[in-house]
């Protein structure tokens, strides 16, 4: 599975939605091999999301907002 860089929200949505349906297909023998991809799949997600929201922590929000806007004056630097 290739994941785009999702906002983690969304990524909890998928995940949520490809586990219930790895649950519900998979109730009658979860040892199968037709169930090892859709769990591989829901683990693929929880990591993404556990991923963006380690992006989201670094993130500081003056960074961002220095990056869109280097002209005003929070984010000029001057040298000595």
């Amino acid at each position: 599975m290739i994941l785009p860089r999702l906002a983690p929200s969304r990524l909890h949505t998928l995940t949520r939605t490809e586990h219930q349906g790895s649950t519900r297909g998979c109730s009658d023998d979860p040892a199968s091999g037709e169930c090892v991809a859709p769990w591989d799949d829901v683990e693929e997600l929880s990591a993404a999301a556990s991923h963006a929201r380690d992006r989201m922590k670094e993130n500081d929000p003056l960074e961002t907002y220095c990056k869109d806007n280097p002209e005003t004056d929070e984010c000029k630097t001057y040298d000595n």
